[in-house]
Formats: structure tokens, C-alpha cells, sequence
């Protein structure tokens, strides 16, 4: 049952990522960043950006207020602000609101990641995170809300209307048809449940290795 759900989530997660590949070229926001520290780069208020890399200044810096993409914009540094883009926002460091209508992408956010499309986040964010597509985060705290949700730990909040996987949980998992995760301390409340140990599960069918049953319909525990 784990191998199947590791394979349907990753197959969620390629579709995602699929979707974003058609319309926008990421840039890989963490080669630089082990050499880099973003802190001392340049101070801007306000930038724009054409594609990732163009201007070139726009990928080492700290932004202080405004950066917009015509259609995209990128860095390797900072923004502690508003991003806003009509293709692609994918500036490694965020504080505040970071938008785009297609795909947005992150190391480490503070605040609200939306997008009508493909949302990522690679290591952590607190706050929300909203992507109608699909949505991938590292360690979160907050909100994750997609048709797919894929996470590490997380402690908040999981909607997703057909599936959610993460890694420990605490908190309430919610989707229509299926969530996973390791330890849960909390709820999942989905068609199809599956835990290794921990929390309450409301489903049709609940799957719990140290639960009351190892599978049992509509409600299952650990003892």
C-alpha cells in the first residue's frame, strides 16, 4: 500500500509539474545558495523581470517593497513584500505575498504563495499556500490547499480534493479521496485513510498499522 501511495503521489506531483513545464522554464533556486548569502546582496524597492536571469540584476538582490514579472521574474535572493507575475514568481526567499497566474516557486516562505496553476515550495513555509493544480512543500506550517497536496512534516491545516500525502503530521488532513502520512497526531478525514500510527481517522476505509484494526470502515484509532 505505501510503494502504491509514494508511486500516485509522485505521479501527482509529475502531472503538476508537467502542467508548469509547458508554459514556464524554473530556475533552480539552491545551487547558488551554498555559496551565496542572499543577506548581503544589493537593496532594490521595486524591479521587474522578463524571463529568469533577464535583467541579471534581478537575480542577486533584495527586494524591499515591489517585484513583478513581464511574464516571469526570478532570484536567488530575497523578497519581503509583494511578487507578482503573469507566467512564473520564483524568487528563492519570500516574506509576504508571492503570486502568479500560472506557477510560483520558493525555498522558504513567510506568508501566502497563489497561484491558479502549480505552487512549490523546496524546504519550508509558514503560512498559505494555494494552488488549484497541485502544490508541493518542504516542512510547513500553516495551510496547504490544491487538487493535490504533497508535504513533509506539516503541522496545520491539508484540504486537497482528491489527494493529500505527507510525511508526520499533526493537525487535520482533509481530502476527498485519499490522504497518507507516517505519524499522525490529529484527524484524516477522507474515502481512504492511511497512517502508520496515530490520530483518528473518518473514512470509508481506514488504514492504520498500530490502530484498533489494522484496516476498519468509517472510523479508526490508535489504541
Amino acid at each position: 500500500m505505501k510503494k502504491f501511495l509514494f508511486l500516485l503521489a509522485c505521479g501527482a506531483m509529475a502531472c503538476g509539474m508537467a502542467v508548469a513545464a509547458e508554459t514556464v522554464t524554473v530556475t533552480t533556486v539552491t545551487e547558488v545558495e551554498a555559496a551565496d548569502d542572499y543577506t548581503k546582496y544589493p537593496i532594490s524597492y521595486f524591479q521587474i523581470g522578463i524571463f529568469p536571469g533577464f535583467p541579471a540584476a534581478m537575480e542577486r538582490s533584495q527586494v524591499y517593497g515591489i517585484k513583478t514579472g513581464w511574464p516571469m521574474c526570478s532570484g536567488y535572493g530575497s523578497v519581503c513584500g509583494i511578487e507578482a507575475s503573469w507566467l512564473g514568481s520564483l524568487t528563492a526567499h519570500f516574506k509576504g505575498i508571492q503570486a502568479s497566474w500560472i506557477y510560483c516557486q520558493n525555498v522558504e516562505l513567510q506568508g501566502l504563495q497563489a497561484t491558479l496553476g502549480v505552487g512549490i515550495n523546496l524546504e519550508k513555509m509558514s503560512g498559505l499556500q494555494a494552488a488549484p493544480v497541485f502544490a508541493y512543500a518542504g516542512a510547513v506550517k500553516g495551510v496547504q490547499a490544491s487538487a493535490v497536496n504533497v508535504s513533509g512534516n506539516f503541522t496545520g491545516w491539508q484540504p486537497a480534493a482528491i489527494l493529500n500525502v505527507a510525511e508526520d503530521f499533526k493537525g487535520w488532513q482533509l481530502s476527498v479521496i485519499l490522504n497518507s502520512a507516517n505519524k499522525v497526531k490529529g484527524f484524516q478525514t477522507a474515502l481512504i485513510n492511511v497512517a502508520e500510527s496515530g490520530g483518528i481517522q473518518l473514512g470509508l476505509l481506514n488504514f492504520m498499522e498500530d490502530g484498533f484494526l489494522p484496516v476498519c470502515p468509517f472510523i479508526n484509532f490508535s489504541l
